[in-house]
């Protein structure tokens, strides 16, 4: 199969910190809680790629449950990240801007055996794209361009 691109246009509301991000059709609202500068109108950045790794586990669940004999009543994915914004205020300079450390737990509501369970679990988490990514990709930014 050949490499399909996917694609983001994030535009600043110019009110506070919200911005909207344009995918495809849809749009989604990017803002910070009020201790942030935001007026939580929606997530920020960080848990949007928390919800993008359980989303991801979770399309993959239902897409791979079949193939492997698991009947899927549920699944439910927990993620949760640490960051430290002394980080990315750069209050200190030994501390990453990113997230130190993620953790997700993946529950399953099934009456299958639990070998294919565990089969279906070792096959999402080996594949998941958005993990994969998580764990390092060269970030590119092109030259920025003034209006």
């Amino acid at each position: 199969m050949a490499k399909v691109t996917f694609s983001s246009e994030v535009v600043w509301t110019g009110e506070g910190v919200r911005s909207v991000a344009h995918i495809r059709d849809k749009q989604v609202v990017i803002d910070e809680p009020p201790a942030l500068g935001g007026d939580d109108l929606g997530p920020n950045p960080v848990e949007l790629i928390l919800a993008a790794l359980g989303g991801c586990l979770n399309v993959l669940l239902a897409s791979f449950a079949k193939l492997h004999g698991v009947e899927l009543r549920g699944a439910r994915v927990k993620v949760e990240g640490d960051l430290d914004p002394d980080g990315f205020t750069e209050k200190n300079p030994n501390v990453r801007p990113g997230f130190l450390e993620i953790r997700y737990h993946i529950e399953l509501d099934s009456p299958s055996a639990p070998e294919r369970i565990q089969a279906l679990l070792d096959h999402v988490q080996r594949v998941c794209p958005v993990k994969d990514t998580l764990k390092g990709v060269p970030v590119v930014a092109k030259e920025a361009a003034r209006a």
